[in-house]
């Protein structure tokens, strides 16, 4: 077991160096999710050419190579999130944007080739979720704790959908200008470039312990992509619940569900290159405003208990409501109820939460990170290819296709508010109170020697 933790590391911090941190951090989640996007409508496109504009094949594969980007990614973000614990964070900043030059050049090269196109498609997601979504949450939670991490996270929201309101614009404009998709995967070269560079010469190392050798079977550890395992064998039955909970959660994470919202607004609604676009704007502009001005009020308002609760039941409402009828103004008035906990937000509470707790009973916060994002990568194996492999069976049935969005809204929201229901109420207020108090326990006197022997060390 790792050694247990000292007193959280943001406590050692100035609320400048914080401050400055953060900046640091939300400009590189906005030059991540700008990646992402600016492929949205183009990867679809260029996979819809390949299956020679069959519907059902389309999303059939995409759903296929979002399964494998899952099962891959349990040993990407095990490996390096363990090690991260060792090494520092920096040098895994550095994967996603160095990837995404070398994929991004690759599909602009050879754009008609099957292989190539879904091998950096998954080499994309794997690299760039471990780079951005892993290694940000290690580093957040070196430098934030409590409420502040769960605030710091709303924040991240907030920034993510600004990069949801610009980069589709400029992804619109290549698609008009140049007449292919492909052009499109030369843009994602530029701006990995240029987020290369930024974290090269502007990220600061957030572990404060020094690199430290690890041992043989701390190796062989990290290469276990079952390790988040450990967690249901050595964590408490609290911290079991709250991780459960915030994993299925994970299935209504935008990603997850973006190739079927694609299919669906060009398919169903008929929508066109500039409609997909004001809608993708659009929903972006309401996630800024969430993550600034919704999201934070309610995190410090509500209970963990009672937010989620919240996100949970307007979740299930956005999505029953959003393939109800192949309207366009169903599909855009079930935006409204979503906003509260979209893209995994209504995670943010049970997540800050269980980091502290996790921390408190001696888990690694690389290592705890590297767990949960493993546990995430399954929900984000298994729902593209359940999701997908669902609307594509409905479509050859000539079953309602819209029911994919009942079948999330009932895993990723109506399923964890039935599991949140059966946690004791008094432990989790406890929970909460010992995360406000940053309470955790004294580090062992051996834990020099646990840390010489490969045990993951965190810094005073």
């Amino acid at each position: 077991m790792p050694a247990v933790q000292s007193k959280n590391q943001a406590e050692d911090l100035t609320d400048e160096k914080r401050k400055k941190m953060a900046t640091t951090i939300n400009v590189h989640v906005f030059l991540s999710i700008c990646q992402h996007v600016i492929t949205l409508q183009s990867e679809v496109m260029l996979v819809r050419e390949l299956c020679k504009d069959d519907v059902a094949a389309t999303a059939q594969m995409l759903s296929n190579s979002s399964g494998l980007i899952g099962l891959l990614s349990l040993f990407v973000n095990q490996a390096g999130g363990k090690l991260s614990d060792s090494t520092g964070r920096k040098p895994y900043l550095l994967l996603g944007p160095l990837g995404n030059v070398i994929w991004g050049l690759l599909v602009c090269s050879y754009p008609q080739s099957k292989a190539v196109v879904l091998f950096c498609r998954i080499a994309r997601s794997v690299l760039t979720t471990f780079s951005n979504t892993v290694m940000v949450s290690a580093v957040m939670a070196d430098v934030f704790s409590g409420k502040d991490l769960a605030m710091a996270s709303s924040k991240v929201a907030a920034v993510i959908g600004v990069g949801i309101v610009v980069t589709p614009i400029f992804e619109t404009l290549i698609l008009q200008r140049a007449k292919h998709p492909r052009y499109t995967y030369l843009a994602l070269s530029s701006l990995a470039a240029v987020h290369l560079l930024y974290n090269s010469t502007c990220f600061c190392e957030t572990l404060a312990a020094k690199p430290v050798c690890v041992s043989r079977n701390s190796q062989l550890a990290a290469l276990n992509p079952f390790g988040f395992l450990s967690i249901y064998t050595r964590g408490s039955q609290l911290l079991k619940r709250l991780v459960t909970i915030t994993s299925l959660q994970m299935f209504l994470e935008g990603k997850n569900l973006s190739d079927i919202v694609e299919i669906w607004k060009r398919s169903h609604l008929k929508w066109t290159i500039e409609g997909s676009r004001n809608f993708v704007v659009t929903y972006g502009v309401l996630c800024v405003v969430a993550g600034a001005l919704l999201t934070p009020p309610l995190l410090s308002r509500l209970s963990a208990r009672n937010f989620t609760s919240l996100t949970n039941h307007t979740n299930a409402l956005g999505f029953f409501l959003r393939g109800a009828a192949e309207r366009s103004w169903v599909f855009l008035l079930a935006m409204l109820p979503l906003l509260p906990g979209v893209n995994g937000a209504s995670a943010s509470a049970l997540k800050a939460l269980s980091a502290d707790l996790a921390a408190a009973e001696g888990f690694g916060k690389g290592e705890f990170s590297a767990w949960t994002n493993n546990l995430r990568a399954l929900s984000g194996s298994a729902a593209p290819v359940l999701f997908g492999q669902c609307y594509a069976w409905c479509l050859r049935r000539g079953i309602y296709p819209g029911s994919v969005f009942a079948l999330a809204g009932f895993i990723g929201a109506l399923l964890p508010e039935a599991l949140l229901r059966r946690v004791d109420a008094d432990e989790l207020r406890a929970a909460e109170g010992m995360a406000a108090a940053a309470i955790q326990p004294p580090r062992p006197l051996a834990a020099p020697a646990a840390a010489a022997a490969g045990a993951p060390r965190e810094a005073k």
